[in-house]
């Protein structure tokens, strides 16, 4: 067998041992989430939203446990999005306009994209705003 064999069944076998050990910690009415131990009634996500909950509660109406992971952490990461594509097209639009050489057609589809992401970040930036304006009660009462 070669080194590197031997290597990768050692790195496998301790891995095995790791979770092994790990699902072993949790009590007998408990059951492995990740890093957590959870109850029965629980719900584990596998691929949380970044910045969102690992684990979720079914009680109640489905609907209510969709929207609760929602206003847990996709929204932040949605306006998180929204942002950084909006400066990366401002920037493809800014480099459009250099690189043109003075062509109107390219100056023109530059300044286009650059103003239209700018609008957009601007829309972004002001839509926490604009959904206080329309429902007072706010993000309080989430």
């Amino acid at each position: 067998m070669s080194i590197k064999f031997c290597r990768r069944l050692l790195v496998i076998g301790a891995f095995v041992l790791f979770v092994q050990t790990a699902h072993a910690a949790c009590a007998p009415d408990e059951q492995p989430c990740g890093t957590l131990c959870i109850d029965a009634r629980q719900l584990c996500i596998l691929e949380p939203v970044p910045g969102g909950p690992q684990v979720v509660n079914p009680g109640g109406a489905p609907l209510a446990v969709f929207f609760g992971y929602v206003n847990s952490g996709l929204w932040q990461w949605a306006f998180m999005m929204g942002v950084a594509i909006a400066v990366l097209n401002g920037t493809i639009g800014g480099l459009q306009i250099v690189m043109s050489n003075g062509d109107s057609g390219k100056v023109d589809a530059g300044k286009t994209r650059f103003i239209s992401s700018t609008l957009g970040l601007v829309m972004l930036l002001l839509a926490g705003v604009i959904l206080e304006f329309i429902n007072p009660i706010g993000f309080d009462a989430i």
